[in-house]
């Protein structure tokens, strides 16, 4: 018989993902920034690489991405319609984030109660939500396994086996995404915590860290060396025009990680944060907040997007939650409310919904119909149709990447900034035409 633990995580994790597959074909299409990967997907799928010499985007240019996320699409491709695989597939990846949280909420709670709790917090976090439901991101599989990785790290001092999980799995997350780099500052953090409150540092953790460190470093220098070399410290930045870094990355402000993430895990992740940065010791917290403060140091000096920065808070902050609500709850034990322990959790769990839920209810359905709609794909079909494969489009900066994957004809701006010298000149460009009120200039 089946385990009452288990019977929930299903339900939750059915419900997480019947709503996200709702949203999800609520569009027939999806959004702009999803068809560089879906044009990833289908190259891969007839040639067996990735596209990185490009002869449409920018008229003619070279990517630099790490593609494993893309050939795990495109090998579900072989067998399945590319639209299905785009739609279900990060869907199912984000949705699995709950089982891991879970995980990670037990151990660090030893409570079924509040693991379980947090594990459908997990399922709702605004950001996280609204940004994989419909844009075949790469953050739908990036997220999962990052947490993945911190559950082996806490759980190697206990079973040895734990390495093995944690290697594979933190080559597979190098040979996916960028964002690495914000595991190794974590980490790095989490070791300088270790020290500074003379716990005891487990040999073989340690190794893990330092093999993280090299391994991350070295990959994204080898695929972004010539991305260095052409903007030097701006390739932090993505070589993004100065008139849109303000759209990327943002201001922090309390406001926005309210909206993004939920008042509760913001609230109780603070406080756990101070609590035990001042008064009380626990490696497995100090793991968490090393990447809470990693976040937030990057987020304040604007080196990562403010979206970006907020879906791993948004995780972090929720896996905080657990241990300030079980916290919560045993003190509420030790009182006289403890007749009243079950309305404590009936309103909290009302705030969560009406401060989390709702929101992300809401905040999909808008994204939802920011889509690409019929009409315009419709519009680039007949441009592939109608025009000469030779033909330049323009076009404004979220179709760019439309134009490619759809028209198949070349553009004369898109998203991807990396190794664009005139980047600044062409988006001032094609603003100008867009919105002079004469035929010539």
């Amino acid at each position: 018989m089946l385990k009452k633990e288990y019977i929930w995580l299903a339900l939750i994790f059915s419900l997480v993902l019947g709503m996200r597959l709702y949203f999800a074909f609520q569009a027939p299409y999806f959004s702009e920034d999803a068809y560089f990967n879906i044009r990833q997907v289908e190259h891969i799928r007839e040639t067996g690489l990735p596209l990185f010499k490009d002869d449409l985007s920018y008229s003619g240019r070279n990517f630099l991405f790490q593609p494993f996320f893309q050939y795990i699409l495109a090998f579900f491709n072989l067998f399945m319609p590319l639209n299905l695989v785009c739609k279900l597939l990060p869907n199912i990846f984000a949705s699995c984030l709950i089982f891991i949280v879970y995980l990670i909420a037990k151990e660090i709670t030893k409570s079924q109660g509040a693991a379980l709790f947090s594990s459908f917090i997990s399922g709702f976090i605004p950001i996280f939500f609204t940004e994989t439901v419909n844009s075949v991101s790469v953050f739908s599989l990036v997220i999962p396994l990052m947490f993945f990785l911190i559950y082996f790290l806490i759980k190697i001092n206990k079973d040895a086996k734990y390495i093995n999980h944690f290697v594979v799995s933190i080559i597979i997350i190098a040979l996916m995404h960028a964002s690495a780099f914000l595991l190794i500052m974590a980490f790095l953090l989490y070791v300088l915590f270790v020290r500074i409150e003379h716990l005891k540092q487990n040999r073989s953790e340690l190794e893990l860290i330092i093999f993280s460190t090299i391994l991350v470093t070295w990959l994204n220098f080898i695929i972004y060396k010539n991305a260095f070399l052409a903007h030097g410290q701006f390739v932090i930045w993505q070589n993004i025009p100065k008139e849109l870094l303000g759209q990327y990355f943002s201001q922090l402000s309390i406001l926005n990680a309210l909206f993004y993430i939920g008042i509760i895990p913001i609230i109780s992740g603070i406080y756990l944060i101070y609590k035990y940065i001042f008064k009380k010791k626990n490696r497995k917290i100090y793991l968490l907040m090393a990447f809470a403060l990693s976040g937030l140091f990057l987020l304040w000096f604007k080196l990562i997007p403010l979206k970006t920065g907020f879906i791993f808070f948004g995780v972090i902050f929720v896996l905080l939650f657990s241990k300030a609500y079980s916290d919560f709850l045993l003190f509420v034990d030790k009182t006289k409310f403890s007749k009243y322990k079950r309305i404590f959790i009936a309103v909290i769990f009302l705030i969560f919904i009406l401060n989390s839920v709702i929101p992300t209810i809401s905040y999909t359905t808008s994204i939802i119909k920011e889509a690409a709609s019929k009409n315009e794909i419709d519009s680039f079909l007949w441009l592939k149709n109608n025009s000469d494969e030779k033909d330049v489009v323009l076009a404004s900066l979220d179709e760019g990447y439309i134009v490619n994957a759809v028209a198949e004809r070349k553009n004369v701006i898109d998203k991807n900034f990396l190794l664009i010298k005139d980047a600044e000149q062409r988006l001032e460009d094609v603003k100008k035409i867009y919105t002079t009120s004469y035929e010539t200039e």
